[in-house]
C-alpha cells in the first residue's frame, strides 16, 4: 500500500469517527480524543514505512560486520586449527592455530598430508608430523578441514601399550646332557655360570627374575623392555653360546615370551606354551607372541642345528601314553601329508602296527590322485600282502567311516593345512601327532598326544622306537612293515647321511633284525631313467646367487613331482662348494614348490617359514598358489637377503 493511499483512508476514518462522536454528548472532548489516536496511528506508520526502507547497503554492512566479528572470534578463539579450501585445493581462509601450523610445517602438512587426504575423500584420518600426531576431519560440503593435535593423546596410549605386562620363560636346552658324568664341584660351577650370566642379562634390562629349578628361569618385564630385547634381536642367545663354549660348555638356551592386555594367567600360558613351541623346534631360540588369538609368534636365533633332548624315558613315557589312547579309541586313522614320501608311509603302516599290538581296528588313508614314483612302487607292493592292503582306505570311504570318538594320528606332519583331505581332518574331534619337523606356527589346537622331536632323523624312526618298546613274544613287527620303516629312515637320512644319532643307528638296527629287506627297499627308493633325466636338466639350470648358495629353476609349464625336485636339491648340495641348494618347480596341482636343503651353514628351515613352509635347519620346503616360478623366484631371493642378514652372513 503506498503512502497517499494510507492518508486518505485515514482521513477518512477520522471524518467518520468526528461525525459520529458529533451526534453523541461530550462530542467535543471525544473527538479531540480520536484525533489524537489517529496522530498515533500515523506516527507508527512513519517509523515502520523509515525501517522497511533501508538501504540495501545498509543491510550488507550489517551482515560484514557480523561475519567479521565471528571471523575474528574463530580465528582467535577456536581451540583448533580451521582451514577453508575451494574447490581446486586453495586455502581460501584459515584461523590463527591453522596458520601457525602452515608457518611450521608448510608444505608438508597441506600439499603433502591434506591434499591427498581431499583428493582421496578421505574424511578422517591422522598425520604424524616429527613429534606431533594431528588428527584431521573434512566437512566436503562445506570445504572445511578442523585439525586437532592428538600428540598427547597417541602419547598416552603408547605409554599405556609399553607398560603391559611380559612373562618370560628361560630354559636351558641341553642342562641334563651337561651336568652327566660331572662331579658336584663341576655341577656347582656350571650352575654359578649359568646364574651369573642370566641375572647380568636381567640387570642389563631391568627385568625381576627368579631361578624356577637348575635349568629353568622366570622373569616378567614390561612391553618397553621386551621392545628393547627384540631391537637386540635376544642377543642373550649367541653371546651365551659363544660364552659357554670359552668354557667348554655345549650349551644352548631357549626362551619363551609372551605379552598383552589380557590377564596374567593367559599371558603365562602362552608364555609357557612359546617355550614348548622353542623346545620342539629344536632349542637355541626365542619364541616371542602377542595373546591375542590373531598374533602370530615371532622368532629369534635357531642358528643351530638341533641339540638331541630325546631320551629313553621320554619314548618309553609317549610309548604308554599312545598306548591308554588306543585302548580308549573305538577307530583309529592314520594320515601323512599330501603327496607321502616314503617316511610318511612307513610311519603310517607303523602306527597301524602298534594298533594291532593293542586288538584296535586301524586304517591308512591314502589318495592314489597324489603318489610320488616311490610311494607308487610301495603301493604295489603292499598290494601283494592282504593284510595291509586292507588298512589301505581312501579319502571318500574314510568320510563315510569317522564317527564320534575316532582318533586320527598325523604322522611326518602337524600342520593341518598339509593334510591329504582338509575336510577330512575337520571331521575329527581326536588328534595325535608323531612328527620330526620342527614346530610351527600352524598346530591342532587341543591334540591328545604330541610327540615331536625334531632331533630324530624321521618319523619313522619315533614309531619305530616306540614299537620296540611294545613288541614282545605275542606282539612283532612283521617283515614288510619293518622294511617300510627302514625306508623311511633312509629316505630323509640320505642313506645315514644327513640327520642321523646313535638312537638313529640303534633303531635301523632293531629294523634289520625284525627282517627289514635291504634289497625291497633299494627296488622302492630306485630312480628311473625319466627322473635322472630331469634331475639332470634342473642341475644344468642352477645358477649361484651367492658364492655357496645355488638356486635351479624349472621350466615354465612343466610340471615335477617332489620326489625329482628333492633329489635334484641333494645333488646340488653334493657339489663341492656348496652350502644350500634351492630347487623351484610347478607341480601339477598349479603351486610352485621349494626344495630346500642345507649343509649346517645357512637354515634353510627360517627362509621357508618365512615364505609360508616349514620343515628342518637343513632340509625344509614349501609351496605357493597364485603365483609365478619367476615371481617365485624373486621373493625366495629376498629372503634369503634378509636371513642372511640377520645371521650376520654377507651376501
Amino acid at each position: 500500500m503506498d503512502r497517499n493511499r494510507f492518508v486518505k483512508l485515514l482521513v477518512l476514518i477520522t471524518v467518520i469517527q468526528v461525525l459520529c462522536i458529533l451526534l453523541i454528548p461530550w462530542r467535543w472532548f471525544l473527538a479531540v480524543l480520536a484525533l489524537l489516536a489517529s496522530l498515533c496511528i500515523y506516527r507508527l506508520y512513519v517509523e515502520v514505512r523509515h525501517f522497511l526502507e533501508l538501504s540495501e547497503q545498509e543491510k550488507i554492512s550489517q551482515a560484514a560486520n557480523l561475519a567479521e566479528e565471528n571471523s575474528e572470534y574463530l580465528s582467535k578463539e577456536s581451540p583448533f586449527p580451521l582451514y577453508l579450501f575451494d574447490d581446486q585445493y586453495n586455502i581460501t581462509w584459515l584461523n590463527e592455530k591453522a596458520i601457525s601450523l602452515q608457518e611450521k610445517y608448510g608444505a608438508a602438512l597441506w600439499e603433502k598430508q591434506l591434499v591427498p587426504a581431499i583428493k582421496a575423500h578421505s574424511a578422517t584420518g591422522e598425520v604424524n608430523l616429527g613429534k606431533e600426531n594431528l588428527r584431521y576431519r573434512i566437512d566436503f560440503d562445506k570445504g572445511i578441514i578442523f585439525i586437532e593435535n592428538i600428540s598427547q593423546e597417541v602419547a598416552a596410549i603408547q605409554r599405556q601399550q609399553d607398560q603391559q605386562a611380559a612373562i618370560g620363560f628361560i630354559s636351558i636346552d641341553n642342562y641334563d646332557d651337561l651336568i652327566d658324568q660331572k662331579d658336584d664341584k663341576e655341577v656347582s660351577y656350571l650352575n654359578s655360570f649359568v646364574t651369573t650370566f642370566i641375572s647380568d642379562w636381567c640387570d642389563e634390562y631391568e627385568v625381576y627374575y627368579k631361578r624356577l629349578n637348575a635349568e629353568r628361569f622366570f622373569f616378567t618385564a614390561r612391553l618397553e623392555d621386551i621392545i628393547r630385547m627384540e631391537k637386540d634381536k635376544f642377543s642373550i642367545v649367541e653371546r651365551l653360546r659363544k660364552a659357554a663354549e670359552d668354557q667348554n660348555f655345549p650349551m644352548t638356551l631357549s626362551m619363551g615370551i609372551a605379552y598383552g592386555e589380557d590377564k596374567l594367567e593367559k599371558i603365562g600360558d602362552t608364555a609357557q606354551s612359546n617355550l614348548d613351541i622353542a623346545l620342539v623346534r629344536g632349542g637355541d631360540q626365542v619364541v616371542l607372541k602377542d595373546v591375542s588369538e590373531a598374533a602370530k609368534p615371532k622368532f629369534y636365533g635357531g642358528t643351530t642345528t638341533s641339540t638331541a633332548k630325546r631320551t629313553r624315558v621320554r619314548s618309553r613315557a609317549m610309548s604308554t601314553a599312545l598306548k591308554k589312547i588306543f585302548q580308549e579309541t573305538p577307530q583309529i586313522f592314520v594320515m601323512g601329508h599330501r603327496y607321502p614320501d616314503m617316511d610318511a608311509i612307513g610311519s603310517a603302516f607303523g602306527v597301524s602296527c602298534l594298533a594291532d599290538f593293542q586288538g584296535k581296528e586301524s586304517f591308512v588313508i591314502i589318495n592314489e590322485k597324489e603318489l610320488i614314483p616311490d610311494v607308487e612302487r610301495c603301493l604295489e607292493e603292499i598290494h601283494k600282502h592282504p593284510e595291509l592292503e586292507d588298512k589301505l582306505i581312501t579319502v571318500e570311504t574314510a568320510m563315510t567311516m569317522v564317527k564320534p570318538g575316532s582318533l586320527l594320528v598325523m604322522v611326518d606332519y602337524h600342520k593341518p593345512s598339509m593334510s591329504i583331505s582338509q575336510e577330512l581332518y575337520d571331521k575329527f574331534e581326536q588328534v595325535a601327532i608323531i612328527d620330526h619337523h620342527r614346530r610351527g606356527e600352524e598346530f591342532p589346537s587341543k591334540p591328545l598326544l604330541t610327540y615331536i622331536e625334531s632331533s630324530a632323523s624321521s618319523a619313522s624312526e619315533l614309531v619305530a622306537e616306540l614299537i620296540q618298546y611294545e613288541s614282545n613274544a605275542s606282539k612283532r613287527l612283521d617283515k614288510f612293515t619293518a622294511s617300510l620303516l627302514l625306508a623311511g629312515i633312509f629316505v630323509d637320512t640320505k642313506n645315514y647321511v644327513v640327520r642321523t644319532s646313535p638312537r638313529t643307528f640303534d633303531i635301523s638296527s632293531y629294523l634289520k633284525a625284525s627282517g627289514a629287506n635291504t634289497d625291497l627297499i633299494q627296488y622302492l627308493l630306485s630312480s628311473d631313467l625319466t627322473s635322472f633325466l630331469e634331475i639332470s636338466e634342473l642341475v644344468a639350470k642352477s645358477e649361484f646367487v651367492t658364492p655357496d648358495i645355488v638356486i635351479a629353476c624349472g621350466d615354465e609349464g612343466k610340471a615335477y613331482n617332489n620326489v625329482t625336485a628333492a633329489k635334484t636339491a641333494d645333488t646340488l648340495l653334493s657339489m663341492n662348494g656348496v652350502e644350500a641348494s634351492f630347487v623351484l618347480t610347478e607341480r601339477s596341482d598349479q603351486l610352485v614348490a621349494i626344495s630346500a636343503r642345507s649343509s649346517g651353514k645357512i637354515n634353510v628351515q627360517l627362509v621357508m617359514e618365512a615364505m609360508g613352509g616349514g620343515g628342518h635347519f637343513t632340509n625344509a620346503a614349501t609351496q605357493i598358489k597364485d603365483k609365478t616360478l619367476h615371481e617365485v623366484k624373486e621373493m625366495l631371493y629376498n629372503e634369503l637377503q634378509s636371513v642372511l642378514k640377520q645371521e650376520g652372513a654377507t651376501t
